[in-house]
């Protein structure tokens, strides 16, 4: 059963444990052949999923799998929101860090029209950044700025279990930073730092006059229908709720967290369908110019620098890459997730849980661990790409 207490935060700073589960839904357009494939998919898959997730003492989650239209979709969903409720397709999760790829697609959007250059650098609309006429816009999105992580801080943890549910500033938290930076010279070093986009959040503002959260949604929610993508959870009946696990099992409810303290770092809540919309436009370049996506996947590189980092083969700008598919993986105080694309097939993963625990990789370990049945649905041999 769940446990309901609130026993502080710093226990639940630990980044943990992903699981999801499988309810198919068979898309109404597909003919009666396609349909008995997809039928066929959906218990293939669930077997893969229910064997990697065995044990995991998740509550509950939700999963997509979708080709390059949105007539060739699974669906599923699992388990709990919170004690009593069960999770919705429809059910909004936190998104934590895969938030960094919304902010790095809008400071694109603003590089394609020319008010910005990704060798500007961060002094150029922000003042105070330790090295900040050094640091290009480039290094801030490829995690090679210096700029030390405000995440890694003791002093946040001590502040978090003071009051979670205060909004902090932006400039209180770089200033956890700050101290810190530069911590290598800009360019010369991997090291994921949230820190960084939190500046790319400050440029955007600096650059268009609003918030960050406003110029997401405006260039990109807007554009692509994400409807219940919000500026955090709201701590309403609706949302799932996070849960801290040990050894398997739920061992504590995370309280609510203020959006504040995760910014544009990691602010984004929404569900599942949307976040797989998001993740075929995130691969696929959209809402950017072909020349500019055709720069994105061509900025990976080794995250080997740094031991913490969040497992990726690579990493680019504001993307990571796992076996050859984009996207970006979130994690932290409660909820995990992974967005995934892989570009030649035109197929996308969206995955959403609520609970953390030992293992802050395990939604890249578990999709490493289902390519192959991934790989292997005939539903989406037709739509996107072949199977061969």
């Amino acid at each position: 059963m769940m446990k309901r207490a609130r026993r502080g935060l710093a226990a639940t700073l630990m980044i943990g444990l992903l699981a999801i589960g499988c309810a198919p839904i068979a898309p109404e357009s597909a003919g009666d052949d396609d349909a008995q494939t997809e039928g066929s998919d959906s218990s293939v898959f669930a077997s893969a999923v229910d064997a990697a997730f065995e044990g995991s003492g998740v509550p509950g989650g939700a999963a997509v799998i979708t080709g390059s239209d949105t007539e060739h979709m699974l669906q599923h969903a699992f388990g709990e929101a919170a004690e009593g409720r069960e999770v919705a397709l429809q059910t909004p999760f936190a998104y934590r860090s895969m938030t960094k790829s919304f902010v790095g697609t809008v400071i694109l959007q603003l590089v394609d029209e020319g008010r910005l250059s990704i060798d500007d650098t961060v002094g150029q609309y922000i003042d105070g950044v330790p090295s900040g006429d050094e640091i290009t816009i480039e290094q801030l999105g490829a995690m090679r700025s210096g700029v030390a992580n405000y995440s890694g801080s003791p002093k946040l943890t001590d502040l978090l279990v003071v009051d979670p549910a205060r909004d902090p500033g932006v400039q209180e938290l770089l200033e956890l930073a700050y101290p810190e930076s530069p911590e290598f010279a800009p360019g010369t070093a991997f090291e994921y730092s949230n820190t960084n986009t939190l500046l790319l959040g400050q440029v955007i503002e600096a650059v268009t006059g609003n918030p960050w959260f406003e110029e997401v949604d405006a260039r990109v929610l807007q554009p692509l229908g994400l409807d219940s993508v919000t500026d955090g959870l709201n701590d309403v009946e609706g949302d799932a709720v996070g849960y801290q696990l040990a050894g398997g099992s739920v061992e504590e409810q995370v309280p609510w967290v203020a959006p504040g303290w995760f910014g544009a770092a990691g602010a984004l809540a929404g569900d599942v369908e949307d976040l797989a919309t998001w993740g075929r436009a995130l691969g696929d370049g959209t809402l950017l110019e072909t020349e500019t996506q055709q720069w994105r996947l061509e900025r990976f590189g080794p995250t080997s620098d740094d031991a913490r980092s969040p497992e990726y083969d690579g990493y680019g700008f504001a993307m990571g890459e796992i076996d050859g598919w984009v996207g970006h993986t979130g994690t932290g105080l409660g909820f995990q997730g992974l967005v995934m694309h892989d570009v030649e097939s035109g197929r996308t993963v969206a995955m959403l849980v609520n609970g953390t625990g030992e293992d802050p990789d395990l939604p890249a370990h578990v999709f490493a661990e289902l390519l192959p049945t991934i790989e292997s649905l005939r539903t989406f041999a037709d739509a996107g790409g072949s199977d061969e």
